[in-house]
C-alpha cells in the first residue's frame, strides 16, 4: 500500500489503483485518481508554492492586472482578424474582380476556399495549442498570417488567389481557440460571459475601419498599383506587427504570465478561478478525453449551433456589393458599409453589460440576438426594391446576431473540462464554424441577384429560427443535468477532492490528497465540476 499524503491535511486512506491516465470517479467514498504525470498544470505551481487563497481584494487586483494585459491585446486581435477577413469583400468594390478577371462564382469560391482551410486546419492547430505555448504558437501564425496577406498583391488569376486564400485558412484557424483557451485559463466563468461579447464587439465593429480605409485608399492614385493591394499592404503589415507583439507580451499561462511578477501572485490566480471546478492547461493528449468529448451529446449541440449560424456569414463578403446593388456608388458604399460595424459594436456592448449584471442569462440573451435577424430576412423577402432606406435598415439590423455567436462560443468552453476535452470542443465548435462558412457564400448564386430571394429564404430558416430553437434546448438539457448534480451533492455523494500519484525522493510511491481541480478530470468525472452555466 503507498503513503498517502495531503499537504496542511492529515492522511486519509484511499483504494490503491495502478497509475493510468483513466482516473474512475465513484460518487461514494473512492476517490479520482491520476498519476502526477497526468496532472493539471495547476498541480505543479501549487505544490511548489504553498498560498492561501486570495482574499476579495487581492482577488480583484488580479482580476484587474489580467484585464489591463489580456483584454486589450485580445480586442485589437479581434478587430484586426475581421478586418482582415474582410479584406476579400472591401477588395471587390477596390478593383479585385476586374484585376483578377473573376466571375461572380470564382468571388464566392474565394470566400469558401478560405474556410476549407480552415476547417482541414482546425484540429492540428488546437492540437498544437496544447502542445506548444499558447501565445508563442498564435504569435507565428499570426505573422505568418500578415505575410500571406501581403502575398494576395502579385497575384493576377483565380487560381493564385485561391491558394493564397486556402493557406490564409490554415493560419487563422488558431486565432479564436487561442483566445478562448487564454480566457479560460486566466478568469471565471461569470467574467468570460461578459468578457466575451466585450472583445467581440470589437471584432464585429471592424466594419468601421474597413469601410474608412477603403475610403482612404481609393485616394491613393499610384497608377498600376490599385486600391485593393493598398489594403492589403496596410492589413498585412499591420497584422505582422501585431503578431511581434502577441510573441513578447501575450502570456501563455497563468503559471509563467510576465505580469504576474510574483510566484504567489500566479498560485493565486489559479486559486481565484476555483469556481470554475476546472484546471488551466495540460500539455499532454489524453484519447479517453476526445472519446468522451464525441460521446458528448452538448458537444454535437454547440456544433450544430455553430455550423447553422454561420450559414448566414456569406453575407460578410457580399455586404458591399450588396449596399451597392441598392443604387450606391462606390464611395458612398465603403462609407455605409460602417453602419453595419456600428451596429454591431453597440448591440455587443449591450449584451456585455446584461451578461455582467445577470446570472444564468446566456442562452437568453443568445436567443433574444436573432430577434431583429429574423425580422431582417423577412423585410428584406418583402420589402419593394425601390425602398432602399429600409433594405439598408434590414442590412443593418442583423448584426445583432454577432451576440449570439459570441455568447455561444464561450458557453461552449465553459461547459467543458479536462483540457484535451475543452480543446477537442472548441475544435469541433470551428469545425461547425468552417463548415457553415464553406457553404454560406455558395447561397450568393449569380441566378438570384439581385433580391436573392432564396438566400434570404434559407438563411431565415437555417441561420436564424434553427439556432434559436438548439440555444433554448441546450438551456433545457443543462438545467436538467444541474439538477441531477444538485440532488447527488444533497445526498453527499460528490467528493471535490481526488488523489495524484508520484514517487518521491526515495524512491517510493506516494498519493496526495488534493483539489479535484487539479487533476485534469472532465466535466463528466468531476460531479464537483460548478454547474453548468445556463
Amino acid at each position: 500500500m503507498a503513503k498517502t499524503a495531503s499537504p496542511g491535511q492529515s492522511a486519509v486512506s484511499v483504494t490503491e489503483t495502478s497509475a493510468t491516465p483513466v482516473p474512475e470517479v465513484s460518487p461514494s467514498s473512492r476517490l479520482a485518481k491520476r498519476s502526477d504525470r497526468y496532472a493539471d498544470e495547476s498541480y505543479r505551481l501549487l505544490s511548489s508554492i504553498k498560498v492561501e487563497p486570495p482574499t476579495p481584494e487581492e482577488a480583484a487586483r488580479l482580476r484587474r492586472k489580467a484585464i489591463r494585459w489580456i483584454l486589450p491585446i485580445i480586442c485589437v486581435g479581434y478587430h484586426l482578424m475581421y478586418v482582415d477577413k474582410q479584406t476579400l469583400g472591401s477588395s471587390a468594390i477596390l478593383g479585385i474582380l476586374d484585376d483578377a478577371h473573376l466571375s461572380a462564382n470564382q468571388y464566392n469560391w474565394l470566400s469558401s476556399i478560405f474556410y476549407v482551410g480552415y476547417l482541414l486546419a482546425e484540429w492540428p492547430q488546437n492540437l498544437a495549442l496544447q502542445r506548444f505555448p499558447v501565445g508563442k504558437w498564435l504569435a507565428g501564425n499570426l505573422i505568418v498570417w500578415g505575410a500571406i496577406l501581403l502575398l494576395h498583391i502579385p497575384c493576377r488569376s483565380f487560381g493564385a488567389l485561391f491558394a493564397v486564400r486556402f493557406l490564409l485558412g490554415l493560419a487563422e484557424a488558431c486565432v479564436v481557440p487561442a483566445f478562448l483557451l487564454t480566457l479560460s485559463m486566466f478568469f471565471t466563468y461569470d467574467e468570460q460571459a461578459w468578457l466575451m461579447p466585450s472583445m467581440w464587439a470589437a471584432g464585429n465593429s471592424s466594419p468601421i475601419t474597413s469601410g474608412l480605409l477603403s475610403y482612404g485608399v481609393l485616394y491613393i492614385k499610384t497608377g498600376g498599383f490599385a486600391p485593393w493591394k493598398w489594403f492589403m499592404v496596410i492589413t498585412g503589415i499591420l497584422t505582422i506587427f501585431y503578431g511581434v507583439f502577441v510573441w513578447f507580451f501575450f502570456p501563455d499561462s497563468p503559471a509563467t504570465a510576465h505580469f504576474f511578477k510574483k510566484p504567489s501572485d500566479r498560485a493565486q490566480s489559479i486559486l481565484r478561478i476555483a469556481s470554475n471546478h476546472s484546471g488551466i492547461e495540460q500539455k499532454r493528449f489524453q484519447k479517453y478525453q476526445l472519446v468522451e468529448a464525441l460521446k458528448d451529446p452538448k458537444t454535437w449541440l454547440f456544433f450544430f449551433h455553430a455550423w447553422s449560424q454561420e450559414m448566414a456569414n456569406g453575407l460578410t463578403n457580399q455586404y458591399s456589393l450588396i449596399i451597392q446593388s441598392f443604387g450606391f456608388s462606390t464611395l458612398e458604399t465603403t462609407l455605409l458599409g460602417c453602419l453595419t460595424g456600428l451596429v454591431s459594436l453597440v448591440s455587443l456592448l449591450a449584451a456585455a453589460w446584461t451578461l455582467a449584471k445577470t446570472k444564468n442569462t446566456r442562452s437568453w440573451v443568445a436567443a433574444a440576438s436573432y430577434i431583429p435577424a429574423i425580422v431582417s430576412c423577412i423585410m428584406l423577402l418583402t420589402l419593394p426594391w425601390t425602398n432602399r432606406a429600409g433594405l439598408l435598415t434590414a442590412i443593418y439590423i442583423r448584426g445583432t446576431a454577432g451576440i449570439a455567436y459570441s455568447v455561444v462560443m464561450i458557453w461552449a468552453a465553459n461547459c467543458s473540462a479536462g483540457h484535451t476535452k475543452k480543446t477537442a470542443v472548441i475544435a469541433l465548435y470551428h469545425v461547425g464554424y468552417g463548415l457553415g462558412n464553406i457553404l454560406s457564400p455558395q447561397l450568393f448564386q449569380p441566378q438570384y441577384k439581385p433580391r436573392y430571394l432564396v438566400t434570404w429564404a434559407v438563411i431565415l430558416g437555417i441561420a436564424c429560427v434553427l439556432p434559436t430553437i438548439i440555444i433554448l434546448y441546450l438551456r433545457w438539457y443543462l438545467a436538467k443535468e444541474n439538477a441531477r448534480r444538485d440532488a447527488l451533492a444533497a445526498q453527499g455523494l460528490v467528493q471535490e477532492v481526488g488523489v495524484v500519484e508520484h514517487v518521491d525522493e526515495s524512491g517510493e510511491r506516494v498519493e496526495e490528497v488534493v483539489d479535484a481541480r487539479q487533476l485534469d478530470l472532465t466535466d463528466r468525472e468531476n460531479l464537483a465540476f460548478s454547474r453548468y452555466v445556463l
